[in-house]
């Protein structure tokens, strides 16, 4: 299912309904640090977490930034993701 992913400040959003789901960051020169990811239980199971650490991911290629996984989803995701694992620092 594609979804809109909204930017926000220091974060991607996902609304559905009066619910909505999230990823927060910040930014630590040249580093998007992901500090969490949550997905309200009515709205789990339908790849959100995925497409918001898809978009974050996305920002960050776009702005030659690195990803510092503080979430665990997101460590996890870069982790499964052969591909991505060179976007990833400390």
């Amino acid at each position: 299912m594609e979804l809109s992913v909204v930017q926000e400040p220091g974060r991607f959003v996902v609304r559905m309904g009066n619910a909505e789901a999230y990823l927060t960051y910040e930014l630590h020169a040249g580093v998007l640090e992901v500090i969490s990811t949550f997905t309200p239980p009515a709205l789990r199971g339908q790849g959100i977490a995925a497409q918001l650490t898809e978009a974050a991911i996305a920002f960050a290629r776009q702005e030659g930034f690195r990803i510092r996984p503080t979430c665990s989803y997101t460590r996890a995701y870069l982790e499964q993701r052969i591909d991505l694992r060179e976007l990833a620092v400390e």
